[in-house]
């Protein structure tokens, strides 16, 4: 993993949920690693992919103009994972996840998915539900393998 990756993975875990502290941050860095091993590609080609990380790549996404200050406790806690990661040695506690959304940013009209326990949350227009498998929640974020 290069400096550009290390950075990359940092600055999109902070942007996509350091709301979520250190299990929020590790998670999204979890989905981007899980990814960059499947498509053989690194977490920097995967950050930057069109449409898939919107504090990222989305115009419309209010993150995209989110820095964090110098010596920011969070930034810096995300460095950190992204160092473990570089070494191969970041847990995966999302369970082997691709997917991930906060449903607290979906649309309250957008179609119901239900969660193993029962209760529906708002699922993203354009994923299929028949495609994905829940796995786990984590800081407010919902969990999926492709089915």
């Amino acid at each position: 993993m290069t400096d550009l990756d290390r950075v990359v993975l940092a600055l999109t875990a902070y942007r996509e949920n350091r709301g979520g502290g250190q299990n929020g941050m590790q998670s999204v860095m979890n989905v981007i690693i899980n990814r960059s091993k499947a498509r053989g590609t690194s977490p920097y080609e995967e950050c930057v992919r069109p449409l898939q990380f919107s504090s990222i790549t989305e115009g419309g996404d209010s993150q995209l103009v989110v820095w964090p200050a110098l010596g920011d406790p969070q930034f810096e806690s995300a460095l950190s994972l992204a160092s473990l990661a570089s070494l191969g040695c970041l847990a995966d506690i999302t369970e082997g996840a691709t997917l991930y959304y906060a449903p607290r940013g979906i649309p309250a009209d957008s179609p119901p998915y239900t969660l193993p326990d029962g209760s529906k949350v708002p699922f993203p227009k354009g994923w299929n539900p028949d495609a994905v498998k829940f796995v786990n929640k984590i800081a407010g974020q919902l969990f999926f393998l492709q089915a």
